[in-house]
């Protein structure tokens, strides 16, 4: 005497193998990696500056991350440029997401407080894999009538 199963479950069990089997090759392929194919906003709001300026440290982008740094930040530290301190993005690294959680504008100061989270995957055999999330506040000042990041938070 067996365990018989009709079609109907088998058809289901099947299914929930295939879906389960799309997922993982799914993200084997892509490596969470969504960043490398964003677009950038371009847009003068502290979110969208934010979001510009985490995407040019994933492409490895400092010429474009630079004009989304107010002066202060950009000035030499200890006799190293901005391009120095860059964190050029070392695609051995966990795949990483931000996510913008608030913003905090006061215009009458010209000052802006993102708060975001960066979630950094990291990928390995089924039981592996992992995310750890990181969360801050990123200050800008309006110069000149556009937004700029004020510390040198580089998104490491």
């Amino acid at each position: 005497m067996g365990l018989k199963i009709d079609r109907f479950t088998w058809a289901i069990i099947l299914g929930v193998l295939v879906l389960i089997a799309a997922a993982i090759v799914t993200v084997t392929l892509s490596g969470g990696r969504g960043w490398q194919n964003a677009d950038y906003l371009n847009e003068n709001t502290p979110e969208a500056v934010v979001h510009d300026a985490f995407l040019a440290s994933v492409r490895n982008e400092p010429d474009v991350a630079i004009n989304h740094y107010s002066r202060d930040v950009l000035d030499e530290d200890d006799g190293r440029p901005f391009r120095e301190r860059f964190n050029y993005y070392d695609h051995n690294r966990p795949a990483r997401r931000l996510r913008i959680l608030e913003v905090d504008v006061d215009e009458e100061n010209d000052r802006a407080y993102v708060r975001i989270a960066i979630d950094n995957f990291s990928q390995g055999g089924l039981f592996e894999s992992g995310t750890s999330t990181y969360r801050r506040t990123i200050p800008l000042v309006r110069e000149d009538g556009a937004w700029k990041i004020d510390t040198e938070d580089l998104f490491y």
